[in-house]
């Protein structure tokens, strides 16, 4: 067989999908003609109906028409998970503009590069984050700032002198008594979001995602998961929409699917407890996460945890590798699996994720999803296919693919060559089709003539009692190539000393992996989907090698 992964396709699963040639709003407009009263959004325990939403929709549309706005106009997203996102989103789609999705994280030169390099003339963002975008707009092209508020903080944020026409987004969106569907010809070719990367490895740069490859993607997540006639069933949207995880497996298959989006802006604002009251509330048929907040679920006792997740028949992680013992966890809790999702902003979310619901051996990312081809190309050039079982770089092609980077031909032309998208991921396939990510081909580190994998020391660092999370980073070394350097944070209310990690490294591992040295953090910088922040390691790894 030319793909071994077929055979391991639940029987819900084709081979191929039929994609319709529809642009992404149509996902509300079809939901709202068939179950406008159905519950789109709860959001501080208020509910939006899937007509009101669309209503709302509507109006932004109308006032970002009336300030000038026009199909292949950017508008940047800052923000995170509210109803101010989801109706921007549709209403930025419905006039063919184009997303620009930027991480709350970034600020500074970061932002003034992908605000310049998209070309943006309006930014809606969250009052918490104005002053970074006050601090850097007049270096840029914005025309307008819409400011919107989770807190209430609106009025007490100054509209300083030389912003943009700063507008309020709910005195914008209450000056309009109503509004037509806006009438605009989108092909499923047009250009629907620019997805800025997390800037984990480096500068960020904007992925070119049309419409097409995100409703392509939307339906692969969809129909692998094959889950029907769950009606205004809830899902728990954690994930950051400005992140394609979230857009995608939160945003997007819940308006498809005509389920309640239950949104909660920042994890971080309330305690794990919070949570699984929530779930308790809410009872979400769908928990997509990152592996941080899965672990954390997973360390409360079996009684608070195990009623809370008797609803959710599609767990997902993704953003990370999740650790074997947070699987075992939640399916001694549940008799259920957490699907793996492997994915990445070039290919609009998804490229692989475990069968579902049965699951993939340890370790697995899972399958290639449907009208996915995947190889494993040789590392130096990239040309040669490696043979079965070998580590290589892993390639992808299909129509949820990017189109390219946002004006930018040379990383482009390094990224995708001949239709086939070079992921910078290290992995091998088993072979029977299963797919095992080694690391990023730019995080090896070559110390005395060794390959070392970061994620093979990070993985036996985890399995320490008083470890809670590592990460392992090559800095330059004189005699060595690369020095290994490992980097932990402890779980609470523990301590440790490097020497203490040290002898366990050297009890657990061959003598070239052991770190160089071991420092100890509160916490191992990450991004919102949990993607662990190297160059910040690399960073404070260099720093501290200095002192």
């Amino acid at each position: 067989m030319k793909n071994p992964w077929f055979k391991h396709y639940a029987k819900h699963v084709p081979h191929a999908i039929s994609y319709p040639a529809i642009p992404i709003h149509r996902f509300l407009t079809d939901t709202v003609a068939q179950h406008p009263d159905y519950i789109a959004m709860t959001f501080n325990d208020n509910n939006t109906s899937y007509r009101e939403l669309n209503e709302k929709v509507n109006k932004f549309a109308l006032i970002l028409q009336r300030a000038g706005v026009k199909k292949g106009d950017r508008i940047a997203f800052i923000m995170v998970n509210s109803p101010t996102h989801v109706i921007a989103f549709f209403a930025v789609m419905k006039l063919g503009a184009i997303v620009v999705n930027i991480s709350v994280g970034i600020q500074g030169e970061e932002l003034i590069n992908c605000l310049n390099n998209s070309g943006a003339k309006v930014v809606v963002t969250l009052d918490l984050f104005a002053q970074n975008l006050y601090n850097v707009v007049k270096n840029t092209g914005v025309k307008i700032v819409i400011l919107h508020s989770v807190f209430g903080l609106e009025k007490k944020i100054p509209l300083e002198e030389g912003m943009p026409n700063p507008q309020i987004f709910l005195e914008v969106l209450a000056s309009i008594e109503r509004a037509a569907e806006p009438v605009v010809e989108i092909t499923p070719a047009d250009v629907a979001v620019l997805q800025y990367t997390s800037g984990s490895t480096g500068a960020p740069k904007a992925a070119t995602l049309t419409h097409s490859n995100i409703v392509a993607s939307v339906l692969q997540s969809d129909t692998w998961m094959g889950v029907k006639g769950a009606g205004n069933a809830a899902v728990m949207c954690v994930i950051p929409f400005f992140h394609v995880f979230g857009m995608s497996a939160c945003l997007l298959v819940s308006v498809l699917k005509g389920y309640r989006m239950v949104l909660l802006p920042r994890i971080d604002l309330m305690d794990i407890l919070s949570l699984m009251k929530m779930l308790e509330t809410y009872k979400p048929i769908s928990f997509p996460a990152v592996p941080s907040l899965w672990s954390a679920m997973m360390s409360l006792p079996p009684e608070a945890a195990r009623t809370k997740f008797s609803s959710i028949q599609v767990a997902i992680s993704g953003g990370a590798p999740l650790a074997p013992s947070v699987h075992d966890r939640y399916e001694e809790l549940t008799g259920r699996k957490i699907m793996e999702a492997y994915g990445l902003s070039e290919a609009s979310s998804a490229t692989h994720i475990t069968p579902y619901p049965e699951g993939a051996p340890k370790g697995s990312i899972g399958l290639p999803l449907p009208d996915t081809e995947v190889r494993i190309m040789d590392m130096e050039m990239g040309k040669k296919e490696c043979k079965l079982g070998e580590v290589g770089e892993l390639v992808v092609k299909g129509p949820q693919i990017m189109q390219g980077y946002w004006n930018n031909k040379e990383l482009t032309a390094a990224a995708l060559r001949n239709g086939w998208l070079y992921t910078g991921d290290m992995a091998r396939m088993d072979k029977d089709g299963y797919f095992y990510l080694v690391d990023r081909k730019d995080d090896l580190i070559i110390s005395k003539g060794f390959n070392i994998y970061p994620g093979q020391i990070e993985e036996i660092l985890k399995r320490h009692p008083k470890v809670k999370d590592a990460a392992v980073i090559g800095i330059p070394d004189r005699t060595k190539g690369q020095a290994v350097i490992a980097v932990i944070a402890l779980k609470e209310g523990l301590q440790g000393d490097k020497e203490e990690f040290l002898q366990y490294c050297k009890k657990n591992m061959p003598d070239y992996r052991v770190p160089k040295t071991i420092l100890i953090r509160d916490e191992i910088p990450r991004d919102p989907a949990g993607k662990l922040l190297r160059r910040i390691l690399r960073q404070d790894a260099q720093a501290a090698d200095r002192e």
